[in-house]
């Protein structure tokens, strides 16, 4: 059985890697930090289970070039976590000139989807998207998809979360029949780096809060639960906060907003000649 976890090198994902680790025969880890991610292999017994890819979730040519390898080498993959992600300055722009949140948490993960879905209609996967309960004070503001003129830090963070669970429904709608599945879920308020590359306002607030949050290796239990636990057993299409399917807002149930958000995706990419 083959994993794919985006996000693997701290917080919860390193926790989700750790707790995967014996389950699995081989994990396909797209990084950024290519150096920190094979300090962290000494922490592993066998290091060939370990496939570590550079991959930057702010660069379409990045992910790209990391899809392409992971299709060459991989036929089948039978569970993807979506788990990287991350808060960014309000405006602050790829060099692609997609707002970065939008092309953290959602456009890049949306593009590697498409790059290897082979692989996972052949190995009839599990996508799990790690979202959060803030997507619940979020809307579909279909004006402004991509996030860019958002002036705000943290209502951009909110709608690429709901854009998380809208993406997890439309691939359950699309792709089912094919033996996709797809979750979303809110691993809790986590107490990790989160929040360290946005505007020091937002940072402040995070810090001031996080003695109330959880630990990491708390955070991940759901992730784990939804990767270990068979498909039939699950909800399909469903939000999960603590093991449970929980009902997310109403945008985020809307089938429309879904099939607007892949459309618009895929332009995004076409727009760049990559579709």
């Amino acid at each position: 059985m083959n994993l794919l976890l985006t996000g693997s090198t701290s917080g919860i994902g390193l926790e989700t890697l750790k707790a995967l680790y014996p389950h699995f025969d081989r994990f396909i880890l797209p990084v950024r930090n290519m150096e920190k991610a094979q300090r962290l292999a000494s922490q592993f017994p066998k290091t060939e289970k370990l496939d570590w890819v550079e991959m930057d979730l702010s660069s379409m040519k990045s992910v790209q070039n990391a899809g392409s390898y992971i299709k060459e080498n991989y036929s089948e993959i039978h569970v993807v976590i979506n788990n990287a992600g991350g808060m960014f300055p309000a405006g602050k722009k790829t060099d692609d000139g997609f707002d970065m949140t939008f092309a953290v948490n959602h456009l890049g993960h949306f593009f590697l989807f498409k790059l290897v879905e082979n692989a996972l209609f052949k190995g009839k996967a599990k996508i799990i998207n790690v979202s959060s309960e803030a997507h619940r004070i979020a809307s579909f503001n279909t004006e402004d998809p991509s996030l860019k003129k958002s002036g705000n830090t943290f209502s951009a963070y909110c709608q690429a979360k709901l854009y998380n669970i809208l993406f997890t429904k439309e691939l359950k709608r699309r792709f089912s029949e094919q033996g996709i599945s797809s979750f979303s879920l809110h691993p809790g308020a986590v107490k990790t780096a989160f929040g360290s590359e946005t505007d020091p306002i937002s940072k402040m607030i995070i810090r001031a809060t996080q003695l109330f949050f959880i630990s990491a290796k708390k955070g991940a239990q759901t992730s784990i639960f939804l990767a270990k636990i068979p498909s039939k057993e699950l909800k399909n299409g469903a939000y999960y906060v603590r093991k449970k399917p929980k009902s997310s807002n109403s945008a985020s149930s809307d089938p429309e907003n879904a099939r607007a958000l892949w459309e618009y995706s895929e332009e995004c990419l076409a727009n760049l000649g990559l579709l």
